[in-house]
């Protein structure tokens, strides 16, 4: 596997989570979609490969194509972009929640070297949920069934534990927990980077980010992985004013 073929992969991951085209990511272009199974969510949005998806309510998809769809994407981040999104999402009731980076492995860098005893667990994940460190990992939001699990040891005690969820397409999310004593270190660059490794020896693409996810862009760089897309997603408006004015 090669970063063309990741790059592929993810396309065909997003294009199911954000009903579009696998094509709409090289159109470099924002494409205006109706967001499928929306939660308290009315919107959540998508920028990779030089395009941006945004997934909205079907109320809210003529205001989203009238200011946004067919237009340049490099400019969504801009800050006038920004108020505008706000402004549309206002009028709706919502508000922008977060945006977050989601990172995926340089498969042409060599393996890493272990510097802890590691511990592979690829079954009985449940007699490890009352362990601290083991408890972090499971707590990731939104992911699939846990497939594989990590354990890195320092004189016999845990430092850190690394967990792999299979999302389907040949990607797995990864989560991460350090030992408080040990976050200042090298064990987070070394444990995720040996992660990456055992994962993409099963023949998957592992990757991270999200709102649960709490690996710095200089660990995720240091252990080999790169930024491929972000998100943006929104929440409910709970202001004041949200009574008085109503929502469209």
């Amino acid at each position: 596997m090669d970063n063309y073929e990741v790059s592929k992969i993810v396309k065909k991951h997003l294009s199911k989570e954000f009903s579009c085209t696998e094509s709409d990511f090289d159109s470099y272009k924002i494409v205006v979609t109706e967001l499928k199974e929306s939660g308290n969510k009315a919107m959540k949005a998508a920028c990779f490969g030089g395009s941006a998806i945004f997934s909205v309510l079907p109320k809210m998809v003529p205001d989203f194509k009238r200011i946004f769809e067919g237009k340049n994407p490099d400019w969504i981040f801009e800050t006038n972009s920004l108020i505008m999104l706000a402004e549309i999402l206002y009028l709706h009731g919502h508000t922008i929640d977060d945006m977050y980076q989601y990172s995926v492995p340089d498969f042409n860098l060599p393996k890493t070297e272990a510097k802890y005893d590691i511990e592979i667990i690829e079954n009985g994940f449940d007699k490890f949920k009352s362990e601290p460190l083991a408890k972090e990992v499971f707590d990731l939001e939104s992911h699939g069934p846990i497939v594989l699990m990590l354990r890195a040891k320092k004189n016999g005690k845990t430092i850190a534990v690394a967990g792999a969820y299979d999302e389907g397409d040949f990607l797995w999310q990864i989560n991460l927990a350090v030992a408080e004593e040990e976050r200042f270190g090298f064990a987070m660059e070394n444990v995720l980077a040996v992660t990456k490794d055992i994962v993409i020896e099963k023949g998957k693409i592992p990757y991270f980010g999200g709102p649960s996810c709490k690996i710095s862009p200089n660990t995720a760089s240091t252990a080999g992985f790169f930024p491929c897309w972000t998100q943006i997603v929104s929440r409910p408006r709970e202001d004041e004013f949200l009574n008085l004015h109503g929502t469209r």
